[in-house]
């Protein structure tokens, strides 16, 4: 059965889940380790032994900005390896390049004994599609999480009835697998960033077989 033909579609898939803060006093920040605290997150346990998958879909990385960061965090940088799919690669100089930082930092920060992989894809649904697929397959670094901070919603324009249903099978198998798949569920309400007056949900965020994470305040 023909699910759907990708890789002729070349507009950009989906948007990263990431705000600035728009104002030029900064607000109270908290670093990961003060988030997980938080919200209570299991201490003792540091992930050494697992990998995690980090799907990315722009932007890059500087190894010695993330050396700067867990330095200062007091914390040894974590092992990043940075994996093509389609011809993508870890190019810095973007405005991706905050969600890839960020994505990095965060996991390296809650669990710092876990590796980490970063697959860097090109923004279209193939390349999207060939991501999560190859990170979930993946028989080197066997990830057993995939983190996606990449969506947008799953009415709009950018998706195709086929994408999220091939995108849903990969999720299927990698349930079947064992790989927990994590994905933002977005920054912008229940509107999901959409002008129209409706609700709106993420996508993959929304796909049965992924963990949709949304975001709550934090109050000092």
């Amino acid at each position: 059965m023909i699910i759907g033909v990708f890789g002729i579609d070349e507009r950009p898939q989906a948007t990263p889940r990431l705000r600035r803060y728009p104002h030029a006093t900064a607000p109270t920040s908290y670093t990961p380790p003060q988030i997980a605290a938080a919200y209570n997150f299991p201490s003792g346990v540091s992930g050494a032994g697992e990998t995690v998958a980090i799907i990315e879909l722009g932007g890059g990385y500087s190894q010695s900005d993330l050396a700067r960061y867990f330095h200062g965090l007091g914390i040894a940088p974590p092992s990043v390896a940075a994996v093509s799919v389609d011809g993508g690669s870890n190019a810095p100089g973007s405005d991706a390049d905050g969600e890839v930082m960020l994505d990095i930092e965060v996991v390296g920060a809650v669990a710092p004994g876990a590796k980490i992989a970063v697959y860097f894809a090109p923004n279209t649904a193939r390349g999207l599609i060939d991501a999560i697929s190859t990170a979930i397959h993946d028989s080197f670094h066997q990830p057993s999480v995939v983190s996606i901070s990449w969506g947008d919603p799953e009415d709009g324009p950018n998706w195709t009835a086929q994408a999220r249903t091939q995108i849903e099978h990969i999720l299927t198998e990698g349930a079947i697998l064992g790989v927990t798949v994590t994905v933002a569920a977005g920054d912008a309400g229940s509107a999901d960033g959409a002008n129209d007056g409706k609700q709106h949900v993420d996508f993959p965020a929304s796909a049965p077989h992924a963990l949709g994470c949304g975001g709550t305040s934090l109050q000092s």
